[in-house]
């Protein structure tokens, strides 16, 4: 369903912390292809944050490549149950070793580039600091052409990050493609589901329409992994978060990866 908004949940620390690595490079593409210079550096320091294990994340690799053996441990045992979907099946493994291999060997010129950079640098203490803006080194005073002139240091950030981004997004299409939707309705709005007994699931995904999305309607979910509960919200431009009253339905999937 292309046509949905998707909204994830972790249920694993394992899987939190690809989702902070995915988000943060997600952002860090955005800000790249927009231009945006401060949106570029809030960006790095999530994803260095990420790598190094900073601000009180764990390293994100070896919960990725954790990831990876999860995920190829599961579709192998439905290529055994369902052969006509081998060859695609085996594919999809080879891709998998190709991924993780690479993550293996390490990220050692990112986390070079992320950890040393003066400007990114400069950034993350002034963050350290709550100086959001960076007022303090003179940032918003000097970024404008400091990033007119720093074409070669985003090159070397993107190009040292390529094969982690395509690893990443790789895992994170088979996390949204490996289970089917199941359509549900919150009643006023709440709705509670109730994962199955035994299977051990990483990963909700709620999507709900383009056009309810638009209108600013998104979930709030908490829980774990015995019972998940789901309160739709009404956000509206400059009025506080409501509690949606009426009936809202979405899809949601449980992804058994974690």
């Amino acid at each position: 369903m292309n046509d949905l908004v998707r909204f994830s949940f972790s249920l694993s620390p394992r899987m939190q912390a690809f989702l902070l690595l995915r988000d943060g490079l997600h952002c860090l593409d955005a800000a790249e292809q927009t231009g945006q210079p401060y949106l570029w550096l809030q960006a790095c320091v999530d994803v260095r944050a990420s790598l190094l294990g900073e601000q009180g994340r764990k390293p994100a690799l070896p919960e990725v490549l954790g990831l990876f053996v999860s995920m190829r441990a599961h579709i192998e045992k439905l290529g055994k149950e369902h052969p006509r979907f081998r060859e695609s099946i085996e594919a999809s493994c080879e891709r998998i070793d190709q991924h993780a291999q690479i993550l293996r060997d390490g990220l050692d010129e990112a986390t070079r580039l992320l950890g040393q950079d003066a400007l990114i640098e400069t950034y993350l203490n002034a963050l350290k600091k709550q100086d959001w803006l960076a007022h303090k080194p003179c940032l918003p005073q000097g970024l404008a052409a400091l990033w007119s002139q720093s074409a070669d240091r985003q090159k070397m950030v993107h190009d040292a990050l390529t094969d982690l981004s395509s690893a990443v997004y790789f895992l994170d299409s088979m996390l949204h493609d490996y289970v089917m939707w199941e359509k549900r309705t919150a009643n006023k709005g709440c709705d509670q589901i109730m994962p199955e007994r035994g299977t051990h699931f990483g990963l909700v995904i709620i999507g709900l329409k383009q056009t309810d999305a638009g209108r600013g309607i998104v979930p709030d979910i908490s829980g774990n992994r015995l019972a998940i509960r789901l309160r739709f919200q009404q956000w509206e431009a400059g009025q506080p978060a409501s509690q949606v009253q009426d009936n809202v339905p979405y899809s949601m999937m449980l992804v058994p990866v974690a």
